[in-house]
């Protein structure tokens, strides 16, 4: 399985339900192939794993969990990020208890909701624009707003922090096969 038909697998699978979130999160800069390129990041690793095993969809959402490490000042690992975009267990407990993370459809509004958060944040205290600013808002969502303004001061990569120091780079290449996936229109054997 490569990285175009695990795309191809979300442009089929989460492309509705991102159409849907940004239609309940109008006037948002978020687009379907932004927010299906981060689900890949995010979660591509766990879909290269799920999707040959022809899982169905909902087994699949209810899988959705990573990052499992041992993070600072904890006593055991335990998972950290949870649904197709990694919604993180310490910045947003409510949401993840709440057992929400398993609908795609509020898992991706949420997703949406906190890259606005983390717009509105940059906006205040950097003077990126256009596709930088997108770029940082985006890595920001991967190693917080802080670390892309510290990047930002410090006439680093945007990208510095986040993990791999490439994720925004990867999502935007992401980005431009699923936007190529979706003008063609191809379709892979659900």
């Amino acid at each position: 399985m490569n990285s175009v038909s695990v795309l191809q697998w979300i442009k089929n699978h989460l492309g509705p339900i991102i159409r849907q979130a940004l239609s309940a999160r109008p006037g948002t800069i978020y687009t379907e192939d932004w927010l299906a390129a981060m689900a890949y990041r995010e979660t591509g690793f766990l879909l290269h794993r799920y999707i040959p095993r022809k899982y169905s969809f909902e087994k699949i959402s209810e899988l959705m969990h990573g990052d499992y490490c041992q993070r600072k000042g904890e006593t055991k690992k335990s998972y950290h990020g949870y649904s197709f975009w990694q919604i993180d267990t310490g910045s947003y407990p409510d949401f993840i208890s709440s057992g929400d993370w398993k609908d795609p459809l509020k898992s991706c509004i949420k997703a949406i909701d906190v890259l606005e958060e983390k717009r509105k944040y940059l906006l205040t205290r950097c003077r990126l624009k256009g596709d930088e600013l997108n770029r940082a808002i985006t890595a920001a969502y991967n190693c917080g707003q802080g670390n892309v303004i510290k990047a930002v001061n410090k006439k680093l990569p945007i990208d510095y922090y986040t993990f791999n120091r490439d994720y925004s780079q990867q999502v935007w290449l992401f980005r431009k096969e699923y936007s190529v996936l979706k003008e063609t229109g191809v379709e892979v054997n659900r």
